[in-house]
Order: C-alpha cells, then sequence, then structure tokens
C-alpha cells in the first residue's frame, strides 16, 4: 500500500488555485492549430506544479477535501486528487484514483470522459477509445462522445476515421461549433480546402463564442484561402485572427506571404518584420525578408 505524506492545507488551496479549471479541461490531440496553445497552457500548469513538489508537498485526500466546498464527497476528491497527481506527473497515482472513482461512480459518464482524456493525454489511444465509447453507451445522444472519439482518431492520423466521428456529433447537434472546428481542421490535414472552408463557416455561424476557438477558426480558414491561392480572403481572415492575438506568429508570417503574392510587398516587409521581432531565430522568416528589402 502507498503512503501518502501530508501536505499543509494552504499548501494544497494554492495549488488547486493555480490549477483552476484547466484540471478538467480536455487537450486536445496531435500538433494542430489548437494543440501548440493548449500544450503551452499545460506546461505553465506542470511548472507549477512542480514548485509545489519542489517544496516536499505532497497531496493527501484531507487536505484536499479543505480546499473543496463544503458537502465535497469522495467522488470529488478522487477526481481532483486525480487531476493534480496528472499536473505533477505522478501518472500511476492518478489512474489508481480514476479506477477507484469508477468503482463508486460506474455509471457515470463524465468520469469515462474524464479518464479517455487522461489516457490521450498519455498517448494511450486504445484506452482512451474505450473510455469514450464507454460512456457513449450510458450517454448516447451527448456530442461529447463523439466528438473525443473523433480527436483520438485525428491524434493517430486517421482523419477520415475523424471525420466520420464528428459527422455522428453533428448529426446530433448540427450547431456544435467545436465539432465543426475540429472537422475543418481534419479537412485541412486530408488538403480538402473547399470542404474545411464550409465547415469554418458553419462553425463561425454557430455558438462559437469563446475567442480562442474564433481565433484558430479565423486561422484556419485563412490558411484554406492561403492553400488555393484566395490571397485576399487568407489575408482578411489572418486580420481577424490576429486582432484576437496580435502576435499569433504563424498569422503574421501567413499573412505576409499572402500580402507578398497579391502585390502589397510593403505590408510584407511589415509582418516579416513583426514576425523577425517576435521570434529572431526563425532563420525562414528571416530569408523572406531579406530577400523583399533587396527587391
Amino acid at each position: 500500500m502507498i503512503t501518502i505524506p501530508r501536505i499543509r492545507r494552504l499548501d494544497i488551496a494554492v495549488l488547486i488555485g493555480l490549477l483552476g479549471l484547466a484540471l478538467w479541461a480536455p487537450p486536445v490531440r496531435s500538433e494542430s492549430f489548437s494543440e501548440k496553445l493548449t500544450r503551452q497552457l499545460h506546461n505553465n500548469a506542470m511548472r507549477e506544479s512542480q514548485k509545489a513538489l519542489d517544496r516536499n508537498l505532497m497531496v493527501d485526500e484531507e487536505s484536499i477535501r479543505a480546499s473543496l466546498p463544503a458537502g465535497a464527497d469522495r467522488r470529488m476528491v478522487l477526481r481532483t486528487r486525480a487531476s493534480l497527481y496528472e499536473k505533477v506527473a505522478d501518472f500511476p497515482r492518478a489512474e489508481a484514483d480514476f479506477a477507484e472513482l469508477l468503482t463508486l461512480t460506474r455509471n457515470d459518464p463524465s468520469v469515462y470522459l474524464d479518464r479517455g482524456y487522461f489516457y490521450m493525454r498519455r498517448q494511450r489511444w486504445a484506452d482512451a477509445l474505450a473510455d469514450f465509447t464507454a460512456g457513449a453507451r450510458i450517454e448516447p445522444r451527448k456530442t461529447a462522445y463523439p466528438y473525443a472519439i473523433g480527436r483520438v482518431h485525428a491524434a493517430m492520423g486517421e482523419y477520415e476515421r475523424a471525420i466520420q466521428s464528428y459527422n455522428e456529433a453533428i448529426r446530433m447537434d448540427w450547431q456544435d461549433g467545436r465539432s465543426l472546428l475540429a472537422r475543418a481542421e481534419a479537412k485541412i490535414n486530408l488538403e480538402r480546402w473547399a470542404d474545411a472552408k464550409i465547415d469554418y463557416d458553419r462553425a463561425l455561424r454557430s455558438a462559437l463564442r469563446a475567442p480562442t476557438d474564433r481565433f484558430f477558426a479565423f486561422l484556419g480558414r485563412g490558411y484554406a484561402a492561403l492553400s488555393t491561392e484566395d490571397w485576399e480572403a487568407a489575408v482578411a481572415d489572418f486580420d481577424q485572427a490576429l486582432s484576437i492575438d496580435e502576435k499569433a506568429f504563424s498569422a503574421i508570417v501567413w499573412r505576409a506571404y499572402a500580402n507578398e503574392r497579391r502585390g502589397r510587398v510593403d505590408l510584407a516587409i511589415e509582418d516579416y518584420e513583426r514576425a523577425v521581432a517576435y521570434d529572431p531565430a526563425d532563420a525562414a522568416t528571416r530569408t523572406s525578408l531579406q530577400r523583399l528589402r533587396s527587391k
């Protein structure tokens, strides 16, 4: 039996506060547009959590319970502790807490969803698929499960199968913005530019309210336009993306290229200069800037 050292209650409260809602946020799968941001947020949380461990702090049930709302039961404690263990890279203990949680709530589909995303983050694709499928059997009309299954297939590079899963989610809710956005990304990976643009259009007309989601919708649609040499449309979409995140390196570089191709070398130089300022080590961007300046 593993003995878990105690932690001061104040410290566990601080640790939970640092991680915040990210404890339950499902990350995205492979290195697509949105994953870079998700990975950065995850790494930030990991660093903060590791600082706590460096102070010889560990996680115990009593301290977690003291940090949760009054009346929190053991299920909430286990869910919180599993997330904390994952954030500090203690994966065996995290998995053990998920397993115990399932013995208490075997018919709770959200536990399968949470553990499925845990397995995804560990790149245990078969285990993730099994949990998402189990959740779908319990709650067959909820879009979260076919969406999650699609994310696993996309992470494995199986984009056609991912699209099939997203199709199922969209049949359940034709305005499911995240499934439309994910399906568009899968089509981008298959170089189905026109189909991807249709999904990005639909996603932007749906309840896609989060600024980050809208950013990636504009960025992806702009990339589709760039790939089909629709320079004006590409610039317009990158403008929209940069209005949400003005330091988005890819959007700046891609807009520079689109501006160059549509004959606005002056604007292209401005964007390349801006990109070099953000990332001086990017050799390709420096080369493009030097080439345009030499004309």
